[in-house]
Protein backbone atom coordinates (compact mmCIF):
# COMPACT_ATOMS: atom_id res chain seq x y z
CA UNK A 1 0.00 0.00 0.00
CA UNK A 2 1.17 3.86 -1.14
CA UNK A 3 0.98 6.33 1.17
CA UNK A 4 -1.91 8.02 -0.91
CA UNK A 5 -3.79 5.15 -0.15
CA UNK A 6 -3.36 4.58 3.73
CA UNK A 7 -3.67 8.77 4.02
CA UNK A 8 -7.15 7.83 2.16
CA UNK A 9 -7.61 4.95 5.04
CA UNK A 10 -7.29 6.89 7.31
CA UNK A 11 -9.63 10.26 6.31
CA UNK A 12 -11.92 7.72 5.72
CA UNK A 13 -12.13 6.00 9.12
CA UNK A 14 -11.79 9.58 10.98
CA UNK A 15 -15.12 10.68 8.85
CA UNK A 16 -16.46 7.50 10.52
CA UNK A 17 -15.61 8.01 13.69
CA UNK A 18 -17.07 11.97 13.38
CA UNK A 19 -20.10 10.82 12.34
CA UNK A 20 -20.58 8.70 14.72
CA UNK A 21 -19.45 11.12 17.90
CA UNK A 22 -21.56 13.23 16.06
CA UNK A 23 -24.51 10.95 16.64
CA UNK A 24 -24.07 10.32 19.49
CA UNK A 25 -23.52 14.20 20.30
CA UNK A 26 -26.94 14.58 18.86
CA UNK A 27 -28.65 11.95 20.33
CA UNK A 28 -27.33 13.53 24.07
CA UNK A 29 -28.98 17.01 22.82
CA UNK A 30 -32.39 14.95 22.75
CA UNK A 31 -31.92 14.39 26.85
CA UNK A 32 -33.46 17.02 29.12
CA UNK A 33 -30.17 18.55 30.02
CA UNK A 34 -30.44 22.47 30.88
CA UNK A 35 -30.64 25.41 27.85
CA UNK A 36 -27.01 25.45 27.92
CA UNK A 37 -25.88 21.98 27.77
CA UNK A 38 -28.49 20.99 24.90
CA UNK A 39 -26.76 23.78 22.81
CA UNK A 40 -23.40 22.75 23.58
CA UNK A 41 -24.34 19.28 22.21
CA UNK A 42 -25.54 20.54 18.62
CA UNK A 43 -22.38 22.67 18.04
CA UNK A 44 -20.28 20.24 19.20
CA UNK A 45 -22.92 17.70 16.32
CA UNK A 46 -22.55 20.36 13.73
CA UNK A 47 -18.42 20.62 14.52
CA UNK A 48 -18.29 16.63 14.13
CA UNK A 49 -20.66 16.74 11.06
CA UNK A 50 -18.36 19.47 8.96
CA UNK A 51 -14.96 17.40 10.69
CA UNK A 52 -16.27 14.67 8.75
CA UNK A 53 -17.14 16.32 5.55
CA UNK A 54 -13.62 17.68 5.17
CA UNK A 55 -12.06 14.51 6.31
CA UNK A 56 -14.47 12.69 3.09
CA UNK A 57 -13.23 15.67 0.85
CA UNK A 58 -9.75 15.57 1.48
CA UNK A 59 -9.73 11.73 1.03
CA UNK A 60 -11.99 12.18 -2.32
CA UNK A 61 -9.41 14.76 -3.42
CA UNK A 62 -6.35 12.17 -2.52
CA UNK A 63 -7.99 9.22 -4.42
CA UNK A 64 -8.25 11.44 -7.84
CA UNK A 65 -4.81 12.69 -7.46
CA UNK A 66 -3.25 9.50 -7.20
Amino acid sequence: MDTATRWALFLGALALVSWMAGGLAAVLANMQFSQHRQRAAEYLTLGLSAAGFISVAAMAVILVAQ
